[in-house]
């Protein structure tokens, strides 16, 4: 019986350490890592469960939390008054159920931020470990996109193999590009997921405390990821692919060996990727257009300039407060009916850039408060010289501005977990990776 009650004390202890350690929260943490790059619809319970966690975790210490030298808690707050501004929007707008399905959509950037401005012992010490994990699932979930679009390709006729990439409904695109190949993600978010695994890879290649066989992996780990941004075909995830890598081997010239016969490499590579990005049937599309521009007496402006002149229109009569967080969709349509555009007034396209549907949802002061955010994470990419943090940025800057990236979780939800997590790797920098990575 004495030994029995031991055993349960000691447990019982474990417990309580693991407890307040943050262990709960890590696991959950691993979970939306995993869950994250494969389906985003499953995410949800995840973020509950962990902010369900980090409050039970921290309960008794708060005021302590609140009252500690941390760098993220300007940014949380910044987070959480924009996300208020947000809610205020319901109170002039017309379509309230809309505006409310928004506010409830875009709960993560304040439920992220909550978990992550004081994450715990646990995930600080393992965010390494965090980001890789995001990137294997964001490989594993290519791979099986690939096999799922081989299978769909494959067909067995009178005792023989076929092989067809081309849905027999519609001929194109066929099952390996864009959103055929993605199947569960929009290839633009796809895209973002893929771009910031490829530097998360880098890093691990750059990583010398790693084993020589596990950096070689990452480096073919990043290679594939790059290749498979042409498959995905993402305008704006290629052309911010295009960008990041040269920026990111530019910054990493001062660290590497010959950099400069690397970032020459780099150079060719990209020059030998513009016939391929010819033959991409997004881009071969864009280029075919402006080089018979002269030729073609057809109108050929670009669907998103359509778009943004519509939202210009919308925004000068709104100027302070926007039209409200329920009603830019119903805003944008009425202007495409003006104009004749009954195509995209039947489906309803959004802005297309974050920061005009900002401007459009919540005015020049939501906008402010918005740019504020992203000029408070820019502050600290650069006071803590976090290379990845400001690859980061540099990404959602790009795809800001070509998509409404805000507008569907999976890019809210992405956005609000990195704009604070990738804040901890400089924060970990003291601790050297192969004493925690024992304990992952």
């Amino acid at each position: 019986m004495i030994e029995y009650e031991n055993l349960y004390t000691v447990k019982k202890t474990i417990f309580i350490e693991k407890f307040r350690s943050g262990y709960f929260s890590y696991l959950c943490a691993i979970l939306a890592m995993i869950m994250m790059p494969i389906h985003f619809r499953y995410l949800p319970p995840i973020m509950i469960l962990w902010g369900i966690c980090w409050l039970l975790e921290n309960a008794s210490s708060f005021k302590n939390i609140w009252h500690s030298q941390n760098n993220s808690r300007v940014l949380f707050l910044a987070f959480l008054v924009y996300y208020i501004f947000e809610i205020a929007g319901l109170i002039y707008s017309n379509n309230i159920k809309l505006g409310l399905a928004n506010v409830s959509g875009r709960l993560s950037l304040i439920l992220f931020p909550l978990v992550l401005f004081y994450p715990g012992e646990n995930i600080r010490k393992r965010v390494n470990f965090l980001l890789r994990i995001f990137a294997i699932s964001c490989l594993a979930y290519l791979i099986a996109c690939y096999g799922y679009a081989l299978f769909r390709s494959s067909s067995f006729v009178n005792g023989t193999w076929s092989f067809n990439p081309y849905p027999t409904e519609y001929p194109l695109p066929n099952y390996f590009f864009g959103d055929e190949l993605t199947v569960f993600q929009h290839p633009s978010y796809a895209a973002m997921y893929v771009i910031i695994s490829i530097f998360i890879a880098f890093e691990s290649w750059f990583n010398h405390s790693l084993k020589i066989r596990e950096r070689i992996l990452w480096l073919f780990g990043a290679l594939f990821l790059i290749t498979s941004l042409y498959f995905i075909s993402s305008r704006a995830g290629m052309l911010a692919g295009i960008i990041l890598v040269l920026f990111y081997f530019s910054m990493k010239l001062n660290t590497i060996k010959n950099g400069r016969f690397v970032l020459l490499g780099i150079f060719v590579l990209i020059i030998i990727s513009i016939p391929l990005l010819r033959n991409n049937q997004r881009y071969g599309y864009l280029y075919d257009k402006i080089m018979h521009k002269e030729t073609v007496g057809e109108n050929i402006e670009e669907p998103r300039m359509i778009i943004w002149k519509s939202a210009f229109k919308i925004a000068k009569e709104n100027v302070l407060f926007g039209v409200g967080v329920g009603d830019v969709r119903d805003e944008l349509t009425k202007q495409y009916l003006k104009i004749g555009r009954t195509d995209m007034a039947e489906i309803r396209l959004n802005a297309h850039n974050q920061f005009i549907e900002v401007l459009l949802e919540n005015g020049l002061i939501g906008l402010i408060l918005f740019l504020g955010m992203i000029g408070i994470m820019i502050y600290f990419a650069i006071i803590q010289k976090s290379l990845l943090y400001g690859i980061f940025i540099l990404l959602i800057l790009i795809l800001f501005t070509f998509e409404t990236v805000l507008y569907r979780f999976a890019g809210v939800s992405f956005f609000s977990l990195f704009s604070f997590l990738l804040l901890q790797v400089n924060m970990n920098r003291g601790i050297p990776e192969n004493q925690t990575s024992s304990r992952e």
